[in-house]
């Protein structure tokens, strides 16, 4: 980072959330003055924000400044974007910004689901391969990169995770080493198409050449047409059988890794800490990055192994009121729910709801028939669920979070399993998925 990068220059920042925040810090400490522009009332600014806009927006005050950084949730057919442009501005970013202002090596990793989960799996392989590698996971899964970029000089290596509206405004990007994990219909009222939706996450492997390492999901038809869209080394990981290159998992439960010139043992499947079908991919993906990033495979297992897993992501939350609860608030979509409940082996009470994807739930009725004992809805979409899910299971539709555990207990026997999974977005009722997962975190806790 220069500090006189923006020394007499004023760049503008849309949003204020947590990307925000961190873009005008670090326009800030460029030497920019900051202009915070954002549409909801109750938007303080920021403390690195010199003007705060709110509500609306005009050329005056766009004319001065030399760039705009959007936040992920602000989409460059926003109005504020479309006439920073027309006005000849740059449009950016916040991982954009993030890019041009570090030399560290980055780990890239996208895909509909199980990003955070890798990403944090990842880092903690690379820290235990070497205490002092240094790595640190930024990105779309909490910790903006802009952020950690700024909190941590001289980092040799940051694990990204990127959302595909990350994704949409950096061009800068040189990934050592990326990842599109799998590929399921998400974002769609965003990008319009499927088509349009993977071209933005294979957007990952921009600008990879020589020394670099693209990695794709052998087993997921839709990323067929990215193989070989890198100039870098091509990987694959697969479950279901051996890969020309990469990581596989084969009949007997091993996982196994082979580059050009060596085919060797990694792990057995059952000796990783976090279970079902999903981490096995995610445990697949890893061991891809890390040995590409040069980490040699005899180093991975210690950190494969006891990788314990992250919140809000299919979490043991323990015994409370005579029943095992989990907390899968990151589900926000069809095929997350659909990976959670396959996790399980017994029947799950499962409470679902939020605001609903444009997605077919239906899709679902067979394996819910299957792994699920009764559910409880809550949120604008549960009628909606509840229409979808007909016949499936026992189906009650609340209110809100509070009243769908209230009538959990109430119906519940000693000993069953409560899962909470979403499937749904959570902006109806709270800010993002976290604050979802960490309610129901505090209605769970108040039982014990």
């Amino acid at each position: 980072m220069n500090p006189d990068t923006g020394r007499g220059k004023t760049a503008g920042v849309v949003g204020t959330g947590r990307s925000g925040a961190a873009a005008a810090r670090l326009l800030a400490g460029c030497g920019y003055s900051v202009v915070g522009f954002d549409d909801s009332p109750s938007s303080p600014g920021t403390e690195h924000m010199s003007r705060f806009v709110l509500k609306g927006f005009s050329d005056n005050d766009l004319k001065n400044l030399s760039v705009l950084v959007l936040s992920p949730g602000v989409p460059v057919s926003a109005g504020i974007s479309t006439r920073a442009s027309e006005l000849g501005i740059s449009v950016i970013g916040e991982v954009e910004l993030a890019c041009r202002n570090t030399s560290a090596d980055v780990l890239a990793v996208t895909g509909s689901n199980g990003k955070t989960t890798t990403v944090e799996w990842l880092t903690h392989v690379i820290r235990n391969s070497d205490p002092d590698a240094g790595a640190v996971a930024a990105g779309n899964m909490g910790y903006a990169f802009s952020d950690a970029i700024l909190d941590n000089p001289g980092c040799p290596v940051f694990v990204v995770e990127l959302s595909s509206y990350q994704l949409e405004t950096t061009v800068s990007l040189k990934a050592s080493s990326a990842v599109i994990l799998n590929l399921t219909p998400d974002h769609l009222a965003r990008h319009g198409t499927m088509e349009n939706y993977g071209a933005t996450k294979a957007r990952v492997f921009m600008n990879q050449g020589v020394g670099d390492t693209a990695i794709l999901n052998y087993d997921d038809p839709l990323l067929e047409r990215y193989r070989n869209s890198s100039g870098g080394l091509q990987m694959y990981f697969s479950l279901t059988g051996e890969v020309p290159l990469g990581a596989w998992m084969d009949s007997s439960g091993m996982l196994r890794y082979k580059n050009e010139s060596i085919s060797e043992e990694v792990i057995h499947s059952t000796e990783l800490a976090l279970p079902g079908r999903h981490n096995i991919a995610n445990a697949l993906a890893v061991i891809c990055m890390a040995a590409s990033y040069g980490i040699p495979t005899g180093k991975l297992t210690v950190g494969l192994k006891d990788f314990s897993g992250v919140p809000h992501r299919i979490e043991p939350m323990g015994m409370a009121g005579g029943l095992t609860w989990f907390n899968d608030s990151k589900s926000t979509n069809v095929d997350s729910l659909k990976v959670a409940l396959e996790s399980f082996q017994e029947k799950v009470i499962l409470i679902a709801g939020g605001r609903e994807k444009n997605s077919d739930y239906s899709v679902l009725n067979q394996l819910i028939a299957k792994k699920v004992k009764y559910i409880v809805l809550f949120g604008s979409g549960g009628d909606s669920l509840s229409r979808q899910w007909k016949n499936t299971a026992r189906i009650i539709v609340v209110g809100d979070l509070e009243e769908a555990v209230e009538k959990v207990l109430s119906l519940a026997e000693q000993g069953d399993s409560v899962l909470l999974s979403p499937g749904c977005a959570s902006f109806d009722q709270y800010t993002n998925f976290e604050q979802r997962g960490e309610h129901f975190r505090q209605l769970v806790q108040a039982l014990k």
